[in-house]
């Protein structure tokens, strides 16, 4: 519901944009319309306009296209323009009376005692930040030993390649928060099943949870078919690559390209796709 808001904002602004940019169209415009006919298989522009308080209509020449193209979107601007004042007013006419701030409020004004107990349909960006925040969960416990490196935030990960995502994601903390291997409940084959994501991050302006898999050994064989299986899970419970999934890959002879990782983490901050944590 939050995103719902945000879209309509951002599309509030891509209109009234947009209805600047015709507005100086149709000021630079030619005067008059364009007018056609068509003989033995072939269109002949025409340029109709008031000249000496008539009405006058010139051949337009194949060298004049230029002309032919504009009078021919000044009136597909001018047909569409008071659709697209409609549509603005009546963004901004909702924007104004949606109760979202009431559905809020009704969780907000709940006693601590029933908060504990209800699973809000709208919750608080800033209450789910608090939340996550205070959230505890078990640790993996498989291969420990593996944990050998630190990250800027203080996690210690399995690999150097792990520490250069962890380190992107925290160095943008002001826009995402991650945790590392925490704990995911999901069905496989029928059945209840935990699984530990590389990262799991909360965009903290729109409340967005995605997860991040980092497939480090994709030549060898049965470390990518179990990877393979693992993305059928995450696809199998609709949480699906692209939308709540991002993953990056890197094998012995094409290590992780640093530029993806930026980019990727860019499309994490920048996501505007209102979701609950999982």
């Amino acid at each position: 519901m939050n995103n719902f808001i945000k879209l309509a904002k951002e599309e509030v602004l891509q209109l009234e944009n947009t209805l600047k940019q015709i507005d100086e169209f149709l000021e630079n415009a030619p005067q008059g319309s364009l007018k056609w006919q068509n003989k033995k298989e072939k269109t002949y522009y025409y340029h109709q306009f008031m000249e000496d308080a008539k009405w006058t209509r010139r051949y337009i020449k194949k060298s004049e296209l230029l002309l032919v193209k504009k009078l021919a979107q000044k009136h597909y601007y001018i047909a569409i323009r008071p659709i697209l004042k409609k549509l603005l007013y009546e963004l901004k006419r909702f924007l104004e009376k949606c109760p979202l701030n009431e559905l809020e409020d009704v969780y907000d004004n709940l006693s601590v005692e029933r908060k504990r107990l209800v699973m809000p349909l709208q919750v608080n960006v800033n209450e789910k930040v608090r939340q996550w925040q205070e959230e505890t969960f078990e640790k993996n416990i498989m291969h420990p030993e593996n944990l050998r490196y630190e990250t800027e935030q203080g996690d210690m990960v399995r690999s150097k390649s792990e520490v250069i995502i962890a380190n992107m994601l925290y160095s943008n903390r002001k826009n995402i928060l991650y945790k590392y291997e925490r704990p995911l409940e999901v069905v496989e084959n029928g059945r209840q099943k935990i699984i530990y994501p590389d990262f799991t991050i909360l965009n903290i302006q729109t409340g967005k949870v995605i997860y991040w898999e980092h497939a480090g050994r994709m030549d060898d064989l049965y470390y990518s078919n179990e990877f393979v299986k693992k993305m059928n899970t995450y696809i199998s419970n609709d949480l699906l690559p692209g939308r709540d999934l991002v993953v990056s890959f890197e094998s012995q002879n094409t290590p992780l390209d640093i530029k993806v990782v930026k980019k990727m983490v860019k499309q994490i901050v920048f996501s505007s796709t209102y979701d609950i944590i999982r």
